[in-house]
This record gives structure tokens, sequence and C-alpha cells, in this order.
């Protein structure tokens, strides 16, 4: 196989994989996990599987606005421990990842310390084994763990996101160093999330969406959609942010769609329910709401919904047995344009 004509600068390490991460560590180019040598061998290879320019551009990463080329993406995704079938996957991703609507510049730059989720819906789950059942959020998976830490490592080493400067975060959170998850679309007794953002089924998609927290939904007792959904908003943390991630198991899907909800159902029932009162507040903080807000004319009487708008609650099917839910916060607020930040989804070309 003919390797590709590679540009970016050669280092001379010694030949032991301990004294490889030395001296990446001292570079500054890891996550703090142990990283794959980035070979000119192993980044060939990579970049073969998808037969593309090293030189192409698939996008400009804040806050260094750095061009994110082939060649680059494959380094960091030797680096992730992807393998070179993952390619097509996290190059669609890094599209997502450089578009405005995403708003990347903010999300590298606030004390909030959002990750990018990634979620990934249609046949490639399937051929790369992406995990989007049983213990989707957690390890296990080769294909989940090394896509979304290629992701992250594009973030830090193109885009030039390093904690305590550029990075802002004040405590950050576990989902920075990988989060990706495939839809269980088999469990799902609803359209897949593609379909519904106007995609063929049988499309592969990739959506780069900011998440900032977790928050176990759990519900072992109801059994009825009305129960499931009204113990789910108690745990959606207000005031209106841009859009809201409901990842809900199997289990409490059939519950929902056996008393006749549509996802849109779901997602207005939610929005009804998943409220912030003004009331409530301390005074600065109302004060900083109306200021924030003028549009909404909000006074202490208000109730702010999770989002502006219903459809800003993004329902995701995903898990194995058991009646565990989560509710995945957004990170920044709602704006009369629209939101700090909005999800992004991509078509995976392979």
């Amino acid at each position: 196989m003919e390797q590709p004509v590679l540009q970016a600068e050669r280092f001379e390490v010694e030949d032991d994989l301990w004294a490889v991460n030395a001296f990446f560590e001292e570079k500054g180019w890891t996550d703090g996990l142990p990283i794959i040598p980035p070979t000119e061998e192993r980044v060939g290879q990579t970049i073969a599987a998808v037969k593309r320019n090293p030189q192409d551009v698939i996008g400009v990463v804040p806050p260094r606005w750095a061009p994110a080329s082939i060649e680059k993406i494959a380094i960091n995704a030797v680096m992730a421990g992807c393998l070179p079938q993952y390619m097509p996957v996290v190059i669609a991703a890094v599209e997502a990842l450089t578009d405005p609507k995403l708003n990347l510049y903010a999300l590298q730059a606030t004390t909030g310390g959002p990750a990018i989720m990634l979620i990934v819906n249609g046949p490639i789950r399937k051929q790369l084994n992406i995990n989007g059942g049983s213990n989707a959020l957690g390890e296990g998976w080769r294909a989940n763990a090394t896509i979304g830490r290629c992701i992250r490592l594009i973030q830090r080493n193109i885009g030039g996101s390093y904690p305590g400067t550029t990075c802002k975060a004040t405590l950050g959170w576990p989902g920075k160093y990988t989060l990706c998850i495939a839809e269980n679309e088999e469990a799902s007794p609803w359209e897949p999330f593609h379909v519904e953002r106007g995609f063929a089924r049988d499309q592969s998609t990739v959506t780069a969406i900011s998440a900032d927290s977790s928050v176990r939904a759990s519900d072992l007792d109801s059994t009825t959609a009305e129960g499931v959904l009204s113990n789910f908003a108690h745990r959606m943390e207000g005031p209106s942010g841009p859009e809201a991630i409901m990842v809900i198991c199997p289990e409490h899907a059939r519950i929902i769609a056996g008393d006749g909800f549509s996802k849109q159902d779901v997602k207005k029932f939610v929005w009804e329910r998943a409220v912030y009162r003004m009331k409530d507040l301390p005074e600065e903080t109302f004060e900083q709401r109306v200021k924030r807000r003028p549009d909404l004319k909000l006074t202490r009487d208000s109730v702010i919904p999770i989002t502006d708008n219903p459809g800003d609650i993004l329902v995701i099917v995903a898990g194995g047995d058991g009646s565990q839910s989560q509710y995945i916060h957004v990170w920044g607020q709602s704006t009369p344009e629209g939101g700090s930040t909005r999800s992004v989804t991509k078509a995976i070309r392979t």
C-alpha cells in the first residue's frame, strides 16, 4: 500500500513506550492518559482508510483557530487509540465540532467545563461496534472510548485548549475525557434521532452537542408514561438552556410509548413540567435573569421551562435492561437568537 505524503513535524524518541509517553506528556500533547505513538506508518494507515488527501482541511479549531487537516486528525486518532476504520466517524465529528452553530470557541473558554458529547446513528453503529446498549455511557467499548477521546485531543492539540490557560473550566467533569454513544435504535419504539433530523434511516450520522453534567433518572416504580416522565422532569435542571438531552432507557421508552406517547408528546409533557420558578430565586440571581432575557419580561411570578421550546429537548434511546435513564445538561443559556450553542448533526461518509 502506498503511504501518503505527510507534512507534520517529525520527532525522534527512544523506542520505549514509557519514554514516548513521557515525551508527549512533557509537550502537553496528552489528556493525562497514555497514548499510542503516532508513527508515520500508523498515521499513514489511518489516512489510507478514508482515501483522502492528508492536507484536506475539515475545519478550524478555536481558540487557536488552527486548521484540522486529515493528517492532523489522523495523528490524534492514532494517539487516542482509534482503529483506522473509525476515521469516517471522526472526520464527520470534526465537521460538527467546527460548525459555527456549536460555538466551540465559547465551549473551549468557559469556566463551566463542558464536554463534546457525540451521538452516532445509522448502520455504522453496528459496523464499528459503537455501544448504545448496556453501559453505553460507561467503559468497555473501544470505539466509544477512543472516538470520543480523539475529539478531546483535537480540541487540545489542534485547537490549543489547555486547562488552566485557554481552558478556564473551574472543575470540568469526567465526560471531558470521552463522551460518545450510539443510539439503541433497535430498542427504540420511535424513529431514530437522525431520522427526526431529516436523514434517511440507512444513512449514518454523528451529532455533536455540548454537555456539562449527567443526572441519573432512576424510576423502578412507575408503570405509566405520566409517572416515568413526571419523575424524569424532576431531575431536569433549569433555567432555560439552549437544549436538553433525555437519554431514555429501553424499559422506560416501552412504558412511555405503550401509553401512546410520541417523541413530540414526550418533549411537550416534560417541557411543561421541568420548570424554573422565578419566585424561588435570590434577588441577585433574579435580577441577572431579567437582564439576560429582557425579551421574556420576567417577573417574580414567571416560570421558565427547561428550554425555550419543546423541540429543543433531544430524546435519545440508549442502554440495556433496567429502569435507569439519564438527563444530560447542555452548557449555556437560551438567548433571543436561539441559544449560546446548538447541536450539529453531520452525515458520515464512508
